[in-house]
């Protein structure tokens, strides 16, 4: 059985209103679908009594949106709100009370006030759930206790909405109190916590509410606003990472100035770029705030500079290799040998540009805390297989090679492709200028400054994906086909800041089909 955790949960309502499916619509098919289960459990629903308890979350409009399809159905319906109507958390809940409050001939409405206005025992056919949902936290507070005390009291049918309440949605622990349902019905998915918590869930049925597979499949707005966190008010230098580029050389100097750049505009606290003395000087002068590291000896990366860039290695949470590298066999070797050494440190890589032309000669290198960040043509050649046109055919290929090796695959596209060999994300925020150079190196940096904030490797991946190309998405609204990818670092904090709006606002996609 597929199922869902909270925080996911959370995540695809979110994605699938980014995505046109209003969260409203959604809370109206759930309520629609409880009654219908109790429509069929009472065998109609004419006459029948039936009563709600309501909290304040999304939970509530559920409920309060089922009270009314079932008195639209002939039920007699009494509402209890636990909360007062005009302090609703869920904006689409208030608009499906407003409906609700006008139906004063089929719905009494009960607004809770204190312990004394909770019936000591329900007695009605039906009693419906609909007080704590996913987002509940630590013990039942006294009055909904109470309201759950009221709910197993009675004798009709218990029925409770997504989980019932008083139980942890991903652990199943008690918390404190909880219903004890006869049927769940489940939203979209089942929620882990149901499947430890068996007496109190009883009959267990999992109900569609319309939310799009795109919502999961694609990364949105709601795995940015929902996985990132900003840093907290005690944070000092160092707190949020630290990110090291090891790359340049007589004749590439922007890309890893780009890669440093972007991962300073996603938030960590410092970047240093390693480069040969002559590039470094070159990088330093871009920018103040990039810290140069300067290999001397040579115009380009050499076995040589490995033993000098050791502490530097334990300093940095993450690194990324490849930038400007430059492709002399004495570079691969120095890359072989440095991947080597962070293999054996565990410490956590981004690898693009030409270490993967490096490790396409060395692929037993691959693996250990590894993101790498192929094109089409890079993949091929590292891994001697063809990149197919189409979606599925992407999916597949980068899954199994990833799965291979133990490493997180980024395959750049049309759709970005991201996979940890057991998961799979699709990211479809790109505009066709972003075909302009650069731009590779922008993600490099974005995905290696979320791994040093302290995010897992897969969801920085497919992040990292994200914000890059929502920010392109914005440059291009403003500069159209004559965007750089400078101009993506300047969109980066747009991007994270406000992604709903940003997503909703210039996210220019056509179908794959297309």
């Amino acid at each position: 059985m597929e199922i869902i955790s909270s925080l996911e949960m959370r995540i695809v309502d979110r994605n699938a209103d980014a995505l046109g499916v209003a969260t409203l619509l959604l809370m109206e098919n759930a309520g629609r679908a409880v009654a219908d289960v109790v429509e069929e459990k009472l065998g109609g629903l004419k006459g029948k009594r039936i009563v709600v308890f309501a909290g304040a979350g999304g939970k509530a409009g559920d409920g309060i949106t089922a009270a009314r399809h079932m008195a639209s159905r002939g039920a007699l319906v009494t509402l209890y709100m636990l909360t007062p109507p005009e302090r609703l958390e869920h904006e689409a809940a208030r608009i499906q009370f407003e409906a609700v409050e006008k139906m004063d001939l089929s719905i009494e409405i009960k607004v809770v006030r204190d312990l004394s206005d909770i019936p000591e025992r329900v007695e009605a056919d039906a009693v419906i759930d609909a007080l704590l949902g996913i987002g509940i936290r630590g013990r039942v507070r006294t009055i909904y206790a109470k309201a759950i005390e009221a709910i197993n009291s009675s004798s009709g049918l218990k029925v409770a909405i997504d989980i019932p309440s008083g139980i942890d949605p991903d652990t199943g622990e008690v918390l404190g109190v909880a219903v004890k349902a006869d049927v769940t019905v489940t939203l979209h998915k089942p929620k882990p916590g149901l499947l430890k918590a068996q007496p109190y869930v009883g009959e267990l049925k999992v109900v569609s509410i319309g939310i799009p597979p795109e919502a999961e499949l694609y990364v949105g707005p709601g795995d940015l606003e929902y996985r990132f966190r900003p840093r907290p008010m005690k944070a000092y230098k160092g707190s949020s990472g630290r990110v090291l580029v090891i790359g340049g050389s007589e004749t590439f100097t922007g890309a890893p100035a780009l890669s440093a750049l972007a991962a300073l505009r996603t938030g960590v606290d410092l970047a240093y770029v390693a480069a040969p003395e002559r590039a470094a000087d070159i990088i330093a002068s871009y920018s103040p705030d990039i810290i140069t590291i300067k290999l001397a000896g040579y115009d380009y990366l050499v076995p040589k500079h490995v033993e000098s860039l050791k502490p530097w290695l334990e300093r940095v949470n993450v690194v990324v290799i490849g930038p400007g590298l430059g492709t002399r066999e004495e570079t691969f070797n120095a890359v072989w040998e440095l991947i080597g050494l962070l293999r054996s440190m565990d410490k956590a890589m981004v690898v693009d540009a030409d270490a993967l032309k490096a490790l396409s000669q060395r692929r037993d290198l691959l693996g250990g805390k590894m993101v790498i960040t192929p094109h089409s043509g890079e993949f091929r050649m590292l891994f001697n297989v063809e990149v197919p046109e189409d979606i599925e055919g992407r999916i597949s290929v980068v899954k199994t090679q990833a799965s291979r090796y133990g490493i997180i695959i980024l395959l750049k596209g049309w759709i970005d492709v991201i996979s940890d060999g057991k998961r799979v994300k699709l990211n479809k925020t790109h505009v066709p200028a972003m075909a302009v150079g650069g731009t590779g190196d922008t993600l490099t940096g974005i995905v290696a400054a979320l791994i040093a904030r302290g995010l897992p490797l897969f969801e920085a991946a497919y992040l990292g994906a994200f914000i890059n190309g929502l920010a392109g998405c914005i440059a291009y609204h403003e500069l159209g086909d004559h965007m750089l990818a400078t101009d993506i670092l300047k969109y980066i904090p747009e991007a994270m800041n406000r992604p709903y709006d940003n997503f909703k606002k210039y996210l220019l996609y056509k179908r794959v089909r297309d």
